[in-house]
């Protein structure tokens, strides 16, 4: 599953730029998948990275703890899970269908 952390910064830094690094590193499986940036929001450092495949619930502690561990002057977080590709596409196809058989139900009555 894809992670996307965005940390707020008061002006970040080399290390805070590190601790994004050492954050995703720690939670991923794929080390390649690594990949940290500036957000388009001046102060905010996006990392992005994959995890193997749970439930985000249970993801989600794990992160956060992560995130208290590597970033200590943070702001502010946020936590999102964002589709690839292939999980994209299957969603729009289920909803097509959903769509569909609502349409069908509405206009047989």
């Amino acid at each position: 599953m894809n992670v996307c952390v965005r940390i707020q910064f008061t002006s970040p830094t080399k290390e805070d730029w590190q601790a994004m690094r050492s954050l995703a590193a720690r939670l991923t499986g794929n080390r390649e998948s690594v990949r940290v940036s500036a957000d388009q929001t001046p102060g905010w450092l996006v990392a992005e990275f994959s995890m193997p495949t749970e439930a985000q619930y249970k993801a989600l502690p794990r992160i956060e703890r992560a995130i208290k561990f590597c970033v200590s002057n943070r702001w502010d977080s946020t936590i999102s899970f964002p589709y690839t590709e292939s999980e994209r596409v299957r969603a729009d196809r289920r909803a097509t269908r959903r769509k569909a058989l609502r349409r069908n139900a509405s206009g047989a009555e």
